[in-house]
């Protein structure tokens, strides 16, 4: 009989790959990210396995994910001011991720819009994250967070 790890662990899989055709079918959406799509890279199955269109993830799974990575990653192509990443990961099972970024980018944005930036941005990795909390402010939703 199989461990409850075991059964987490499996259980944490079938939901990752519930996870990515949420996430590839909110990233093919409107325009935004119509550039991107234009440039070829969108369509993804997993880490090194080309889909039908050809293209590979520009990193393997073997690459271990890190809150510093995501932070750095977040932070330069949003041109955020703030970025937060905790790394929520229980058991190594699964990964998953809580982050705040406060960008500029946000402004005018509604909060669909915000969280299609960020998953846009981090269109290789969701993928290989269980579960991903974001949090999108804009600069003055921070400075008047702050002074709470």
């Amino acid at each position: 009989m199989a461990s409850a790890e075991t059964l987490d662990c499996w259980k944490a899989r079938l939901r990752t790959s519930f996870t990515r055709a949420l996430v590839r079918a909110e990233v093919d959406a409107p325009a935004e990210v119509a550039s991107v799509r234009a440039e070829g890279g969108v369509v993804r199955l997993g880490a090194g396995v080309p889909s039908p269109l050809g293209f590979r993830p520009s990193w393997t799974a073997a690459m271990e994910l890190s809150a510093e990575y995501l932070r750095e990653k977040l932070q330069r192509d949003l041109e955020a001011e703030h970025v937060e990443v905790e790394d929520t990961t229980p058991n190594r099972c699964a990964s998953s991720f809580r982050v705040l970024v406060v960008s500029a980018k946000f402004e005018g944005k509604p909060l669909l819009q915000r969280h299609r930036l960020v998953n846009t941005c981090l269109v290789d990795e969701l993928p290989h994250i269980h579960a991903f909390e974001q949090k999108t402010l804009t600069p003055e939703q921070w400075a008047r967070e702050q002074q709470k």
